[in-house]
């Protein structure tokens, strides 16, 4: 295995930052800030937790079901809904910037414009061709062109037909911001890299040819739906009082086209009034938005052609800035669809009985801590002894009944153990390295290491044959490393503090380096040019999102050639795995890739907290099953009557 740095992987392939930038600029991806900030508040200290971590328990991961809501569905009424604490909807162009990257803005996005192909059904993962406005993609001549269908009559909310032109129009936009560099999902090698030519058979019908062949499953869940089919009969001009044509047809005009979008995109007190926010092919289009509060309401589109017409007149959002202004618009009535926070879970009778149905919502991303392979520690974490006897030390079940309350999945790979999806390997769904702080010394000891008189592990046996302590790790090492976790979360703290115990009991002096978020940001990350003082970083929320742009969890975003989000990790055979995961037809290639990443503990496996405890109205239906990459898809809902 070589765990060397190369060429960090561009950093606009990372979402749900807000902004947030490391020491060296590049924006970090996998967290959306509110969720750092405010996931999972608990009731006890980490010192109870201690004192259980020395045994294992059985998750009683929780696995509530909604009955469905009594009472008649009526057309009409306008709901309401919480985003998480100190979230907001504040981009609305399905081009996403770097800055805004974030599934709130994408999801409210996709109400308005649909994508070609939309992510996730009630429950389930996966493409889901119902909501699409294409038929599945066929592919041919070896995987290396894929032929899209449009599904005819779908309009625009002005009577023009969605076609093969609005998806033209959008491949023109992404290739000018591509090369502008500030379009986010863009990740070099990808779309539009990936793409050698487009054929436009007709109106609703059109051909992708490929650089090369592409696993189909990896390509449609991974690229296609990026795709948004955009008005071109309203969007393809360059300033408010220009004229509208062909002018994307050229780099230099979609250049244009795409700066002007991106500029009144920006200017959020035009939502409401811009006649470009107008047009839609959604199920909603967009009433009235505050600016300053972005509280935002949504009309119904009367004009939508596509399935899934809504129920609900409108919808609003809401966005609190803190667990105990959004709980109280819950209570009073305010939100027909909130959260409990998990500092309140005792609370969930209450609500119970108090008009409400509570379910938590498990969601499709995943959870780690990263290792330092470009710092000081890169000798220890780069043998996979080390990290396979740091993964015994961690005790997901306890942590995920103790801390979480069952609130959450267990998580042994680059995918959660999410219920029924066959994206997850079968491998991922047993932990391959259960807690066991016997089998962690074991481990250790087998490769020459001895305690000394404080009971830490010495290197005695260096050198690089199978039982020795490996590559760069001298005699008389001793097992010392920083792990840098973010503050401010309690359970995360009882969760780290149970590992530290439960490593001290097998030989490994781990120090605590507690940051902020803004500190998180600037102390870890691939070094040089980075700082190099960190040998292990944890976050208290969910390292990687699955979603609308990223269906396929093969993992070459996080742990492919050239990350930055893996601590540097670098592995010929994970690149060759990842690789045939893209390009190789089927779900075996992905289970190769994910297995191999899950036993190499590329990352150390750490449980995942749900997404929230959602709290709603009982007379609220059509919400359930929840969406697994966290899109609220309001044009399900309705309210009843008795």
């Amino acid at each position: 295995m070589d765990i060397t740095n190369s060429n960090r992987y561009n950093a606009n392939s990372d979402r749900h930052n807000k902004g947030l930038e490391t020491s060296n600029g590049a924006q970090r991806k996998p967290w959306s800030q509110s969720r750092l900030l405010r996931i999972l508040g608990v009731a006890f200290t980490g010192s109870l937790l201690l004192a259980a971590c020395g045994s294992t328990s059985t998750s009683s991961s929780s696995t509530t079901t909604v009955k469905s809501t009594s009472g008649t569905p009526i057309h009409g009424g306008v709901a309401s809904y919480a985003l998480p604490i100190g979230e907001d909807f504040s981009w609305i162009l399905p081009l996403e910037n770097e800055t805004n990257y974030e599934d709130y803005d994408s999801n409210v996005e996709s109400g308005l414009w649909r994508p070609l192909y939309f992510a996730g059904a009630r429950g389930k993962a996966g493409v889901n061709y119902k909501l699409s406005i294409a038929d599945p993609p066929v592919y041919s001549h070896g995987d290396t062109e894929v032929t899209v269908d449009l599904k005819q009559g779908w309009k625009w909310s002005d009577g023009q037909p969605v076609t093969s032109s609005d998806v033209r129009f959008f491949f023109e936009l992404e290739a000018a911001g591509a090369k502008l560099g500030d379009y986010a999902p863009y990740v070099p090698g990808e779309m539009p890299d990936d793409i050698k030519s487009v054929t436009y058979n007709g109106p609703y019908s059109f051909t992708i040819h490929l650089t090369h062949s592409y696993n189909p499953e990896w390509f449609t869940g991974n690229q296609l739906t990026w795709i948004y089919p955009l008005p071109r009969q309203v969007w393809d001009k360059t300033c408010a009082t220009c004229a509208v044509g062909h002018n994307a047809a050229t780099p230099s005009g979609a250049t244009a086209v795409y700066k002007y979008l991106y500029k009144e995109s920006g200017d959020l007190s035009t939502y409401s009034t811009n006649p470009l926010w107008k047009v839609v092919d959604g199920p909603w289009t967009l009433k009235s938005f505050n600016p300053t509060t972005y509280y935002s309401v949504f009309s119904a589109n009367h004009a939508y052609t596509g399935p899934e017409k809504p129920y609900l007149s409108g919808y609003s959002i809401y966005s609190f800035q803190s667990d105990t202004a959004e709980t109280d618009a819950v209570r009073s009535g305010v939100l027909d669809f909130g959260f409990i926070p998990y500092s309140d879970a005792g609370q969930i009778s209450y609500f119970q009985t108090h008009g409400f149905k509570v379910a938590p919502w498990k969601y499709f991303y995943n959870e780690v801590v990263e290792f330092g392979y470009t710092g000081p520690w890169k000798a220890l974490v780069s043998q996979l002894y080390v990290r396979q006897a740091m993964q015994h030390l961690v005790n997901e079940n306890l942590y995920l009944d103790q801390t979480l309350h069952g609130y959450g999945l267990l998580d042994y790979g680059v995918a959660p153990v999410y219920p029924n999806s066959d994206l997850v390997a079968p491998a991922l769904r047993t932990d391959p390295y259960p807690y066991n702080i016997s089998a962690a010394k074991t481990l250790l000891t087998d490769h020459g290491w001895v305690k000394n008189s404080s009971g830490v592990d010495v290197c005695e046996r260096p050198g690089d044959a199978s039982n020795e302590c490996g590559p760069g790790i001298p005699k008389g090492k001793v097992f010392t490393i920083s792990f840098t976790y973010q503050t401010g979360v309690q359970s995360y703290l009882a969760q780290v503090e149970a590992f530290v115990s439960a490593a001290a009991q097998a030989g490994i002096d781990v120090s605590l380096n507690g940051q902020s978020l803004t500190g998180m940001y600037s102390n870890d990350g691939v070094c040089p040019p980075g700082p190099c003082n960190w040998g292990m970083a944890g976050y208290s929320a969910y390292m990687w999102d699955f979603g609308q742009y990223e269906i396929i969890p093969a993992g070459g975003n996080q742990f492919g050639k050239g990350n930055y989000w893996a601590g540097g990790y670098n592995s010929t055979k994970a690149n060759q795995l990842i690789t045939a995961a893209h390009e190789q037809p089927g779900l075996q290639p992905l289970y190769a890739d994910e297995e191999y990443l899950s036993k190499q503990v590329a990352s150390l496996w750490w449980p995942l907290a749900d997404y929230e405890i959602v709290v709603a109205k009982n007379d609220l239906g059509g919400w359930y099953p929840l969406n697994p990459y966290a899109n609220f898809r309001p044009s399900t809902w309705y309210f009843t009557k008795s």
